[in-house]
């Protein structure tokens, strides 16, 4: 699908859109670190004439361009952190930084912000809204302080309501997915200590084999998603890494596992978690020491007023079968629901900006590597963000 409708006045600023994202393509920074990128999104800012608000010690930032204390006032999210992998991208922007690639596509979430930026301080006569643009650190590292460190911190003081996207490589250029009520999944990642008794592999009786224990733990924990979860309701455990033990002739006396939990629903989460724990305690009754640390996210839920003010904003950019407010939620989980949760009546939503296309061979999920996106769809979010703020409640 390749309809859509761009205003005269936005479309002028496609040269700029490119250029901001395939700039940020080449400097992906970890989780909090985001120095370069915070130092580039904040210059651009300030230059289009927004007081800019730091939060010290930290890399987010916000910007506001208020036109009248009497309007209420919006905000939109983008979020600026890579992923740690090698960029796989045959393109002329490559990462130049080794190890790290935007292959979440956080370079077009701030691409769209900066553009809408500029393009609303151009246009502020035609403001319905006070305008905070956010730059949110860390969303993609739950051991880092992101979303909720900035909410701490104030960054949704005054905010009305709030809306962020996601690009997808997966849904093609000229659509978006949305739907009212739970958009994402509760989200938490998880580290695990388990730590035995050495012996020599000749005499395992003498020890307490830390890597047998573990395998138990998670083993258990599938039981668990299987057997104590409602089948309606979606549920995921996962072990993505486990190290321990250093030689293959001994009993090995530590492991530390680390993966993620998953839910659609508080309930379920909350099973998962409660199981989780009791399980690791029978360890412990077993004659092993265990540790167990979380971090996670709750849900982003989208408002229904929210999700109705988004279709206004989209139904003149796209037509109407590019237009899904049906969408299935991801399993993924995202800080975002920090933001939505902070305002006066939790309004606000979240949706997926199809950024692939078939005819250019983009078709890539998310942190698949390489990873490539359509720049064609930054003006789609940008032109959808444009009208939320300049469209009457």
């Amino acid at each position: 699908m390749r309809h859509y409708h761009i205003e005269p006045d936005l479309l002028a600023l496609r040269d700029f859109s490119c250029e901001v994202r395939h700039h940020l393509h080449r400097i992906p920074e970890y989780s909090g670190a985001e120095f370069k990128t915070s130092a580039y999104c904040r210059a651009l800012m300030e230059e289009f004439g927004y007081k800019i608000t730091d939060y010290p010690g930290f890399t987010g930032f916000h910007g506001d361009l208020n036109v009248d204390p009497s309007l209420p006032t919006i905000a939109f999210r983008a979020d600026m952190d890579g992923l740690e992998m090698h960029d796989m991208s045959e393109v002329a922007f490559k990462s130049t930084h080794e190890g790290m690639a935007h292959n979440c596509g956080h370079d077009s979430h701030m691409a769209i912000a900066l553009t809408t930026a500029r393009f609303l301080a151009q246009h502020r006569e035609r403001l319905q809204y006070n305008v905070r643009i956010l730059f949110q650190m860390a969303e993609e590292d739950m051991r880092v302080p992101g979303a909720g460190k900035l909410v701490e911190l104030g960054c949704m003081e005054g905010v009305d309501e709030v809306y962020a996207l996601h690009n997808d490589g997966a849904m093609e250029t000229g659509t978006i997915k949305f739907n009212r009520g739970v958009m994402s999944s509760w989200g938490s990642a998880w580290t695990l200590e388990v730590h035995g008794i050495s012996a020599h592999g000749s005499t395992p009786h003498k020890g307490l084999d830390a890597i047998r224990e573990a395998v138990r733990i998670i083993e258990d924990m599938d039981y668990i998603v299987a057997k104590r979860t409602s089948p309606f309701s979606p549920a995921v455990f996962g072990c993505g890494m486990i190290n321990g033990g250093t030689i293959p002739n001994a009993v090995a006396d530590h492991v530390q596992a680390r993966g993620t939990i998953r839910a659609m629903d508080a309930e379920t989460d909350q099973i998962l978690k409660n199981s989780f724990k009791d399980i690791v305690a029978q360890s412990e009754l077993r004659g092993f020491k265990t540790s167990m640390s979380y971090a996670g996210y709750p849900a982003v839920e989208n408002h229904g007023a929210a999700c109705a003010r988004l279709q206004q904003a989209a139904a003149s950019v796209l037509p109407a079968e590019g237009i899904n407010a049906q969408g299935q939620p991801m399993t993924g989980s995202e800080d975002f629901s920090y933001m939505i949760n902070a305002t006066p009546d939790r309004k606000g939503a979240m949706f997926f900006l199809g950024s692939g296309c078939q005819a250019k061979g983009i078709c890539n999920y998310l942190h698949a590597n390489p990873y490539y996106l359509d720049d064609d769809c930054l003006l789609i979010g940008a032109q959808i963000f444009v009208n939320l703020a300049t469209l009457a409640d």
